[in-house]
């Protein structure tokens, strides 16, 4: 019997103990928020602070990180009054439209680049009159040599002349004057650009 009574009572004692150990280790959100709130009595855990009396607590009784959980609420906005839906339009830009660029040359005198070639440099200028190039004029041409200055007196009046012609860059290439040739069209693509950009 005495044996009996031992047992009970450590069975018992045991029981008491486990279930103090649970209470005492349960997990945090097995506790409530504000331990005085809800009506349970003991000190309150370091770093919360109790409510006011006969008031709510504070929004973060615990801070993160010491047992507590914080929590947030979110509130939808209203919708608009009516029940639709709010439609905005985009804003109109502030911006001009760029110019379209010209189809025709502006009257003028239009400078073209100075272009390196072989034997020197080639530079030419347009004048511009009723949107048609009336005149070219060579402004630099390879003239260190006797022998350039020989292929540039018989090639620059043929491209002078191709170029009126067609009004354009588009010229043929004078044999025997490949360099003059093609440093004649570069300068008179770029005074011509020019004479279109004004």
């Amino acid at each position: 019997m005495r044996r009996a009574m031992i047992a009970l009572m450590g069975t018992a004692a045991g029981t008491v103990l486990l279930v103090g150990a649970k209470a005492g280790f349960s997990s945090p959100t097995d506790r409530p928020l504000n331990p005085q709130a809800a009506g349970a009595t003991g000190p309150v855990p370091s770093g919360s602070v109790p409510p006011p009396s006969g008031g709510a607590a504070p929004p973060a009784s615990m801070p993160p990180g010491n047992g507590g959980a914080t929590t947030t609420t979110t509130t939808a906005a209203a919708p608009p009054a009516g029940g639709g839906t709010k439609t905005t339009t985009a804003p109109k830009p502030t911006t001009a439209a760029p110019k379209p660029p010209r189809t025709t040359m502006k009257d003028g005198t239009f400078g073209g680049n100075s272009i390196y070639v072989e034997y020197g440099s080639v530079e030419l200028s347009i004048v511009v009159s009723g949107g048609k190039i009336t005149d070219i004029k060579v402004l630099d041409s390879p003239s260190d040599h006797s022998r350039s200055v020989q292929i540039n007196n018989s090639a620059l009046p043929k491209l002078r002349s191709q170029a009126l012609s067609s009004q354009s860059a588009n010229i043929d290439t004078v044999s025997g004057a490949t360099y003059t040739s093609s440093g004649y069209k570069l300068s008179l693509q770029s005074a011509i650009d020019r004479a279109f950009q004004a």
